[in-house]
């Protein structure tokens, strides 16, 4: 996503043939890709403010507030929060409303695990049905089945992307760690919560506390304790987890509107 940056502001930069940010057809920005552009203009604008040091830990919670048109240009805005920190508020607008809004830190880096030695890694997980993470192309599944442990706790393996033409990153970063999150919580609302294979999930808020950067050698899992949240809004907390030993990396949290196909309809009207 190539733009420049003009004192904390520019453009979206919407390529609808992309294959990952537009893995069907959509009417609309997807929220991964308001995500990935938010984010990168945070750390090109942490950078003089960082004075040399990579980010370790990002921390943010945004919150959607209406549909992100294709048609509109959207404008995406940094603003330093005073004081002796590397946080920013960010916003997305068109025509001058709020499309998305919220705040993105960073902090130091952090060991990624506790000391000691890895345990065994665990065995390969089975990719998840396409269908129930939301995703037409199998090589965009990013998390393999679900399992239960116990009756309290449902994990799922975070996978790579297959090889494709060019050499992989040798990091997973936070837009991989997101998405496959989300789709772990979109598969949920089906297996977990008997949501219809129709309803469409609109995006209210997202918030997390990952690390900005892990190994590709590291197996990660996402952790979900069995919980359903009272309201309307579908409501997913879960940890992200080191596969071999266990220990807690972070936290990623979703909030949705589940809307069927004719509610979408009317949303999408007014």
């Amino acid at each position: 996503m190539a733009a420049s940056v003009i004192d904390g502001f520019r453009e979206l930069v919407v390529d609808e043939s992309d294959p990952f940010y537009f893995d069907h057809p959509l009417d609309h920005v997807p929220g991964m890709l308001l995500f990935s552009g938010l984010l990168e203009l945070a750390v090109r604008a942490d950078g003089p403010r960082s004075r040399g040091r990579r980010p370790g830990r990002v921390v943010a919670g945004l919150g959607f507030t209406r549909f992100c048109e294709l048609r509109t240009a959207t404008a995406l805005s940094c603003v330093p929060v005073p004081g002796p920190n590397r946080a920013w508020t960010v916003a997305a607008r068109q025509a001058g409303a709020e499309v998305c809004a919220g705040s993105i830190a960073f902090a130091d880096g952090a060991p990624a695990a506790p000391d000691g030695s890895r345990g065994a890694a665990p065995a390969p997980s089975r990719q998840a049905p396409a269908e129930l993470v939301h995703r037409h192309r199998p090589e965009n599944v990013l998390v393999g089945e679900p399992v239960r442990r116990g009756r309290g706790v449902v994990e799922a393996a975070v996978l790579h992307p297959p090889a494709g033409p060019e050499p992989p990153s040798p990091c997973r970063g936070p837009v991989e760690i997101v998405e496959a999150g989300r789709q772990f919580a979109t598969m949920l609302e089906h297996e977990e919560h008997g949501r219809p294979m129709d309803v469409t999930l609109l995006w209210v808020a997202l918030r997390l506390d990952i690390p900005y950067r892990l190994g590709r050698d590291a197996p990660l899992l996402l952790r979900w304790p069995t919980a359903r949240f009272a309201g309307r809004r579908s409501r997913c907390a879960m940890t992200l987890a080191d596969a071999a030993t266990g220990a807690d990396l972070g936290s990623l949290t979703y909030e949705a509107h589940a809307v069927d196909p004719e509610q979408y309809a009317r949303t999408r009207a007014r």
